[in-house]
Parts: structure tokens; sequence; C-alpha cells
């Protein structure tokens, strides 16, 4: 109940100030000298009592159009503060007494010259007529704020006019305490101006300072949370733009305050624009450096592969935006009329179109490589028969793939859309074919024992696919009785490959051993004779003696030389 009373008060507390100071802003009206004059001083009476918005009024009458749109409200507000300053010095203004219908389009409130630093200068307060919005409308002119910084200069030390309203600006208060010397003009600015920017200068490197170790520390401890380590390098690339962010912003706003030269405040606005958004730049290049090391730690964890190639293609689709904003936002600092820059660019989209087609259809095979996923990082592949290698990397425009020479290929993206691929890489099964050439000696049942161990040692080994593999008496060459050996290797990789046919092809070898059997080489045998040589007894052609001698043999033949395997298997 309490809390309630206390919200209810403050609630109507505020709605009878806004009342008060509603009341002590007058309603617009510049339609002539008077009315605009009086719209002027009621205002800034306002602002002087502690109502803000008396100023926000009080630049209405001023004529601004010719000031740059960076700086107008800033300088608007600097004239408008200045000119009450002078007026009250001058005196006190009745505005019964300027007219309401001058014959003139300019009316000259005052006009004389001025004695500073040695030197006469014109200086005037006038108000002139202008057309705006298919309206008569009575502003201050730019002669006026021009001569503002003499004609204050002229007053300086002069006692407020009675009967005026004493300005509780603590700006002016301040001015009034200043030594003369500090007004006088130093390399295009006046001595306290430059005082003033050695001290702003020394506040914002002290907060870029603060801001740097403090995104540091948090920035490495958060980083130590996700394990992702940064050396001191990359360290000061992550936290340098935080701090120029913070060193020009609070540079940028402190000299809004001091009254700077239109032309100086307007040279330090745009420097301290394009500065801004550079750093932004490196700020969002940066998080997006760190956020890629994170998914990219992340995706190393896991055994889908299509992450390794998102995320790389993110880091290069995010990075082109960034500073294509980027360069916008320079342009717009620099007040370039980027609005028709973009304009013509869509107008040239055609002729651009047809110049950068390989561009975008690389652009379109990156998005295929990316959805259809034919290969990821690390596949082996071969394109079109004449390309092999690893796929290291996949771009916007092109896929790199590390050949067997240990040279970098480029591929655009755009042939990868109609190319035959054959991704080695995915084989779940890796097929090996060779033929074992041995003696011509070799009897028979060591041919059979040693095919069976052959096939016993697949059997037993722990990557070889099992439901699938050959190993037979096949051929009898010019030098070597040859035994087939068919089978699969079920690993991931081409490293793993070898390494267990390396293991296989040694079993063989210790199998052969055992056995006694000689592997063959090509070799030729010349026989010198001196007799009339091997001679044979005459045969007639007998068929049923053939049939005889081959049934003979099928008590001696093993009707089923890969029994154990089969057994083996069931």
């Amino acid at each position: 109940m309490y809390k309630t009373f206390i919200q209810f008060f403050l609630i109507l507390l505020t709605i009878c100030k806004v009342q008060v100071l509603a009341n002590e802003i007058v309603p617009l009206d510049l339609s002539t000298p008077r009315a605009t004059m009086n719209y002027y001083l009621k205002n800034m009476k306002a602002y002087k009592l502690g109502n803000n918005l008396g100023l926000e009024y009080a630049i209405k009458t001023f004529d601004g159009s010719y000031l740059p749109e960076s700086v107008r409200e800033v300088k608007l507000k600097d004239y408008a503060q200045t000119l009450i300053t002078v007026l009250d010095r001058i005196e006190y203004i009745d505005v019964k007494k300027i007219p309401k219908k001058p014959n003139t389009d300019i009316w000259y409130y005052r006009k004389s010259k001025v004695h500073v630093d040695g030197d006469d200068h014109q200086v005037e307060i006038s108000l002139q007529k202008f057309e705006r919005d298919e309206k008569i409308v009575w502003l201050f002119t730019e002669e006026t704020t021009k001569s503002l910084y003499h004609y204050d200069l002229s007053l300086r030390g002069k006692q407020t006019a009675k009967d005026v309203v004493y300005s509780k600006s603590i700006k002016d208060r301040l001015k009034e305490y200043l030594p003369p010397w500090t007004f006088h003009q130093r390399f295009l600015l006046l001595n306290i101006h430059w005082i003033l920017l050695i001290i702003i200068t020394l506040i914002s490197f002290v907060f870029d300072r603060i801001v740097r170790h403090y995104i540091a520390v948090k920035a490495i401890s958060i980083l130590k949370k996700r394990n992702i380590s940064f050396t001191e390098k990359q360290q000061n690339r992550l936290t340098a733009p935080f701090g120029i962010v913070t060193f020009v912003y609070i540079f940028k706003t402190l000299c809004t305050w001091i009254d700077l030269p239109t032309d100086a405040l307007v040279l330090i606005i745009k420097a301290c624009d394009i500065i801004f958004a550079v750093a932004m730049i490196m700020i969002l290049n940066e998080l997006l450096t760190v956020i890629c090391l994170y998914l990219e730690d992340k995706a190393r964890d896991t055994e889908n592969k299509f992450d390794d190639i998102i995320v790389p293609l993110v880091r290069k689709t995010a990075r082109f935006f960034i500073f294509a904003v980027g360069i916008i936002f320079i342009g717009d600092a620099l007040e370039l009329d980027m609005k028709s820059i973009l304009a013509g660019m869509g107008i040239g989209g055609i002729a651009f179109a047809l110049a950068a087609k390989d561009t975008i259809s690389n652009l379109f095979g990156s998005f295929t490589v990316l959805f259809d996923n034919p290969f990821t990082i690390g596949d082996w592949v071969k394109i079109n028969d004449d390309i092999e290698g690893i796929v290291e990397e996949v771009g916007m425009r092109s896929t790199r793939i590390r050949t067997f020479y240990n040279s970098v290929l480029s591929v655009p993206n755009g042939t990868l859309i109609n190319a035959n691929i054959d991704n080695l890489g995915r084989r779940r099964y890796r097929r090996f074919n060779t033929n074992l050439g041995i003696d011509y000696a070799t009897p028979p049942e060591k041919i059979e024992n040693f095919c069976e161990s052959i096939r016993q040692i697949i059997i037993a080994h722990p990557f070889t696919r099992k439901d699938n593999f050959q190993v037979y008496f096949n051929g009898m060459g010019a030098s070597s009785l040859n035994i087939l050996v068919y089978m699969f290797w079920e690993v991931p990789s081409w490293d793993d490959e070898l390494h267990e046919k390396h293991k296989f092809l040694l079993d063989i070898l210790k199998v052969a051993r055992k056995h006694g059997i000689n592997f063959a080489f090509p070799t030729q045998t010349l026989h010198v004779q001196k007799d009339p040589g091997v001679t044979y007894s005459p045969e007639e052609v007998n068929f049923e003696m053939s049939k005889q001698v081959a049934k003979s043999l099928e008590n001696e033949r093993w009707h089923a030389p890969n029994r154990s395997s089969i057994d083996r298997l069931k």
C-alpha cells in the first residue's frame, strides 16, 4: 500500500511538472519579426529556468539551411545560447517595440562595428523573411550567427541588463570566470578550445584503456571456459576496436559541448564517424572470428563433417556483408549520396550480372555443395576422372583440393554443379585385388592348404569384410601359378587401409614360409640337349580311357576347397 501511494505521488508530481513546463513554452509563431523574437526570448527564458525543451524550440527561429546536417542541431544550440548571452548584455528587449510588418525583407535589431583584438568587425543581429512550406516565416540570418563570435567578445565583462533572467547554465557561469587570454585565437581556434581539446583527449584515452582492460579480462575468462586459446596479439586485436569506439564516442560527444567553430566541428565529427565505422567493422570482424573459432572447435568434436564446410562458408559470407555494410556507413559519414549510388548499382545490375555470371554461378555452386553435400572436408574425391585429391576447403567461389603431388588445385564451384564426383572417401569398403605367383613346382596339396590359410587370415582379421572374399588358384602364368586374392577392407581412411594391408601381406609371407611355398618371379630356362630329346610312345584316340582317368581323380579332388571358410562364416 505504501509503495503504491509513493508511485502515485511521483506520477502526479511528474504530471504537474510537465504542465508547468508546458505553460512556459509559447506556441510556435514565426510570422513576423515581433513573433519570432518573442518566441525565441520566451523559450530561452524557459531554458534558463531549467526547461531544456526551451532550447530545442528556440533553435527553430534560426536559418540553419547553410549548415551541414551533421552539425546543424549542435551549432544552432550554440548560436541560440550565445545570442541570448549577447542580448542579455545589450538591454532588456521590449518586444512591443519590434515591428510586425517591416517594409523590407530583412529587419535589423542591431548593426554596428565592434573593436576586438585590435581590429574592427562588422556585426549585426537581423531577421529575414523566408518561405517555408508555403508559409512566410522570419528567421535569424546567417550573418547574425557569424557575428555572434565577435559580438560576444566585445561584450565580455559587461553585466547582464536589468530585469533580465539570469542564466543558470553551467557553461555560461564558467565563461564568466575564465581569463581574457583564453578567448584569444591561436591556430584557427581559441586558446580555451585547445585547452579543452587536450583535456577531452586525455579523458577519452583514460576511458579507452579502461574499456580495453575490462573487455580483455572478460574475453579471456569467457574464452577459457570455451577451451579457446588466445595469444596476446589476438587479444589486442579483439580489444583495440572496443577502446577506439569508446575513445571516439566520448571525444565526439564532448567536442559538441565546447562551442567549436562550425568548420572545425564538422571536420571532427566526420573524422570521428569514419573512425567509428571502421572500428565497428573491426569489432564485428573480430567477434565473428571468435564465434567461428568456437564453432570450429565444436565441429571437430562431431562426427558429421557437414559442420566443417558450413562454418568457413558462414564466416566468409558474414565477413563480406560486414565489410559491405561498413562501406555504406563510411560513405554516409562522408556525406556521400549512398541512395543514389545504390540506385545506380541497381540500374547497372543487369550489366553487372552479365559480367559476373561466372561469379554468380560459383556462388550457387557453393550453395549446391553446402546443401547437397557431395563431399566434406578431408574426403578423397575424383572429379570428372581428371581431378583427384583431398578436399581442404570449400569457399564462396571455389573448392580447394590437395592433390597427391601436394599441390593445391582450385576448382570453381560452378563446375561442380554438373560434374561427376566420385567420393572415394565415403566408401564403406575398400577393395583389394591381387594375384600371388608361386613356383610351378608347388604340389597341389600345398596350394590347397596355402589358399585355405589365407582365407582363415581374412576371416580372423578385424577390419575385413567377411561375407564377400575370394581366394582361389586362378591361373597358370608364363612363370608362375597365380592365386587370386579378392577382398574388401572396412576402414575409414586410406591411411588405415595401407596400415591393414601392410599387416595382411606380412601375414601371407609368414604363412607361405610355414607351408614351404616359394613365390615365383619371371624366369627363362634354356635347355641344351645332345640327345634327340623326349620321345613319346604312339597313342590312339580313346575317349573311354580319358573318362576313366578323369573319374579316377574324383576321389582325390577336394570338392569343397573353401569348406572351412564357409563353416567359419556360419
